[in-house]
């Protein structure tokens, strides 16, 4: 369903972009080498987002991929006790969510 496709680009735009934030607002300053896979993975998540949008056939399982990886970071976030790690999993796992169901109302397109 289109509705539920567009309304997964949200939290996924939304994390993408607190992931691309995210070496800029913290205090200490991260580690360089986690702060340029933070960043990545937002800008990941963009194409992800624009993928989806365009509705391409790369554009849902980059989607899934990026929101599970954000899911992920955000547990261990949360476990190492890191500021702000409850939002990044509740947006993380709503973009996960949220593409998933995007991924299931899919057209199955038969390979012949």
């Amino acid at each position: 369903m289109k509705l539920v496709r567009i309304l997964a680009i949200f939290p996924l735009a939304l994390i993408s972009l607190m992931n691309v934030g995210y070496p800029f607002g913290t205090e200490p300053k991260p580690a360089l080498a986690l702060a340029v896979a933070i960043v990545a993975l937002g800008v990941a998540g963009f194409v992800a987002a624009f993928g989806l949008a365009l509705n391409t056939t790369w554009g849902f399982p980059a989607a899934l991929v990026v929101a599970a990886v954000n899911v992920i970071g955000a547990i261990i976030a949360l476990v190492s006790d890191s500021g702000g790690a409850m939002i990044g999993l509740v947006v993380s796992s709503l973009a996960l969510l949220l593409v998933f169901l995007a991924g299931a109302r899919r057209p199955k397109v038969s390979p012949a």
